[in-house]
């Protein structure tokens, strides 16, 4: 019985093909290869945006968080409007009941920039799942 016969042009298994050196490819040209690790959002942009605008919302949608960010939104403009409807009452203990619950929202905003730097909670990932840096 004879070796099976190789199609044309192709060489015998564990053959280099004419003039190739073995373990000499070509050069690469800096290009990523085709699961180079992306790159993720700045941790301290999410952090210094849940700083200053963190009643907006804008960490949550700089990484994509949308229902988040919304949710944010909504919870500041709620507040804010019990808030004024509350100081235009005479209630003393209507005031400080609101004045109780907007310090409790104040230090989830708080604590979610804290964590925004720390990359916890939903900031160790943006919303397509590459970790932050």
């Amino acid at each position: 019985m004879s070796a099976p016969q190789q199609p044309y042009g192709q060489q015998p298994y564990g053959q280099q093909p004419y003039g190739q050196q073995p373990g000499y490819g070509q050069p690469g040209y800096g290009q990523p290869g085709f699961n180079a690790p992306v790159q993720g959002k700045s941790r301290t942009t999410v952090g210094l945006l849940n700083f200053f605008l963190g009643g907006f919302g804008a960490g949550d949608f700089y990484l994509g968080h949308k229902q988040m960010g919304i949710i944010k939104v909504v919870a500041s403009i709620v507040l804010n409007i019990i808030y004024m409807v509350a100081a235009a009452s005479e209630s003393t203990v209507l005031f400080l009941l609101v004045m109780l619950v907007m310090l409790g929202y104040s230090a989830f905003l708080i604590a979610c920039m804290i964590m925004s730097f720390m990359g916890k909670w939903i900031y160790a990932a943006d919303a397509n799942g590459v970790p932050t840096v």
